[in-house]
């Protein structure tokens, strides 16, 4: 029998791969601030340009976050860890419950991203 939140095998690795850029999308979120990184150097409207990056982190980052509050239930911060570190963590659940949760994260995830 077919699993109901079968996604094919490159899009899942892509979006497994979108997940897994979370970590460096937080951190460099937390670095933008507008003033560019190098004094003298005029390459346009930092102030802008860091703007725009620090939104299209934050959508990013809110994606992935929003998908694993929506279908994660109990699980929700442990799924969020889980697929933003490519399953680096030991689960606290059986890998029999949250499997389904897995999975449906990255159908949904699939389905918003279009």
């Amino acid at each position: 029998m077919k699993n109901e939140y079968c996604i094919g095998k490159h899009r899942f690795y892509e979006l497994r791969h979108f997940c897994l850029q979370y970590p460096e999308w937080k951190a460099l979120y937390s670095t933008l601030d507008g003033w560019g990184s190098e004094i003298g150097v005029n390459e346009g409207d930092t102030t802008s340009r860091d703007g725009i990056r620090r939104a299209d982190l934050r959508r990013n980052m809110d994606l992935i976050e929003e998908t694993c509050r929506d279908i994660g239930g109990e699980y929700a911060e442990m799924l969020l860890s889980y697929v933003t570190t490519g399953g680096k963590l030991k689960l606290k659940a059986s890998q029999k419950d949250f499997w389904p949760y897995y999975r449906k994260f990255f159908w949904v995830l699939s389905e918003k991203r279009g």
